[in-house]
């Protein structure tokens, strides 16, 4: 889950928190066996992110409710924000 105000015609980033979400061992494999970097592991891999949904903070509570009762797994992984012009277009933090 992915929370938002709007997207809006302001160039936009996403900002995932990577403590919430849990990354599957072979990822970790992956990564350890061809020495890649955790920029390379992030571009190129989803490191167990399967499906995203993005919705307004006010609504994520009830999504959650809802996607867990249909027996999902749901973890709160980020949030879209403004992105300063230049910077990157996703931002993976441990930071919440």
């Amino acid at each position: 889950l992915v929370r938002s105000r709007g997207l809006g015609d302001v160039y936009k980033r996403q900002v995932l928190r990577r403590n919430h979400w849990v990354r599957p061992a072979i990822f970790d494999w992956l990564q350890h066996a061809g020495a890649v970097t955790d920029d390379e592991m992030q571009r190129v891999f989803n490191c167990g992110i399967g499906m995203c949904v993005i919705v307004a903070p006010s609504q994520a509570h009830a999504v959650i409710d809802r996607l867990t009762a249909a027996g999902e797994i749901v973890s709160d992984i980020g949030s879209i924000q403004a992105r300063p012009q230049g910077e990157a277009a996703t931002v993976i933090t441990t930071v919440d």
